[in-house]
């Protein structure tokens, strides 16, 4: 019988990235140096590392945010539900995720959370079992994510596309954007993403810091994030922000001006990281949640995009004091009618 542990750490095991390497459904949030940007950029946040040990090797592990607020404490998986699902080596992930889950809920009882997440997007690895997702208190919903499966080829996302969408990526080719990987237009891509958010309801853009942070970070000499851009003659038209790691690229944040809707360049600057996610080995780009949003869930799917649903437990506030219980009702109250995904 195989000697098993489980712990909470406030550092990474050397093992860690080989971890996250050997598991195709690791994220690009799985790199520590996502974790130290948030942390960096968030007064009160800290991170911690579950993992999961048998017979003394690394077996499994996940990334925690705590979050703090005077007395009141959060504890995310990750904030924002950015993907960092439990990651495990190969046939070791049912035996990791209840382990980790009694880890994750023994820590939420200590710190008494007022709530929180657990995302649970791990694409390629199996689901939970409802079971482990009950250790955590709280409630399971479900989110699908939008994903671009690149190990078959381009081409066989360009079949999936949409007719309409097949049109508008040649059109907009025709009009000679230029596409390019430019960390010096940060400044430039965060205004038009605050100007094209402020229209979206309960939008607020994360800090530009946290952004300059995230480009200038590198985990073994590779960068962590990377702004892709699209130009015309006039200048900047789209652009968004990407995590990327060595299984998936991400792209987080994003900003189209006026004039690039009409011209289809999100279309294209899209289907262009996509390009350059292919060619740099990447098996699939995360373009996100969409749960709520039918215009924008078609949106993806007009792509090629396929869809990953996933759950995501929400933590509850059972183990909080009165004043905790009480934050919890008044945070629910205010996000009443935001997406929190479909009943489980």
């Amino acid at each position: 019988m195989s000697e098993r542990a489980s712990a909470v750490l406030d550092q990474v095991p050397p093992e860690w990235d080989a971890l996250v390497a050997s598991d195709p459904s690791a994220s690009p949030s799985h790199q520590p140096v996502v974790w130290d940007a948030l942390v960096a950029v968030f007064p009160g946040y800290e991170w911690r590392l579950l993992v999961h040990r048998e017979d003394g090797a690394l077996a499994g592990g996940a990334p925690v945010m705590l979050s703090r607020r005077g007395p009141f404490r959060w504890l995310h998986a990750l904030p924002w539900l950015l993907p960092a699902a439990p990651i495990a080596r190969p046939g070791a992930h049912a035996r990791s995720d209840a382990a980790l889950a009694r880890t994750f809920a023994k820590l939420a009882r200590e710190l008494r959370v007022v709530g929180g997440e657990w995302s649970f997007y791990r694409p390629g690895a199996p689901a939970p079992e409802p079971a482990v997702l009950d250790t955590v208190p709280g409630e399971t919903r479900r989110f699908e994510a939008a994903l671009l499966p690149l190990a078959g080829g381009l081409e066989a996302r360009r079949a999936a596309m949409g007719r309409k969408q097949r049109q508008s990526l040649a059109q907009a080719r025709e009009r000679g954007l230029a596409f390019a990987e430019d960390s010096a237009a940060l400044d430039e891509a965060y205004t038009l993403h605050c100007q094209q958010s402020r229209h979206w309801p309960g939008h607020r853009p994360l800090p530009l810091e946290l952004s300059r942070r995230l480009l200038a970070a590198r985990a073994h000499g590779v960068p962590v994030a990377r702004l892709f851009t699209l130009r015309s003659a006039r200048g900047l038209v789209a652009a968004t922000l990407a995590l990327d790691g060595a299984h998936e690229t991400f792209p987080w944040w994003s900003g189209t001006h006026p004039d690039g809707r009409r011209l289809q360049a999100f279309t294209l600057l899209m289907w262009q990281v996509a390009e350059w996610a292919a060619a740099h080995g990447r098996q699939r780009v995360n373009l996100g949640a969409s749960t709520g949003l039918d215009a924008v869930s078609s949106f993806k799917r007009s792509l090629g995009a396929e869809i990953e649903s996933y759950p995501v437990r929400w933590l509850d506030a059972r183990h909080a004091g009165l004043a905790g219980r009480a934050l919890a009702g008044l945070q629910s109250w205010r996000r009443r009618g935001r997406p929190r995904g479909e009943a489980a």
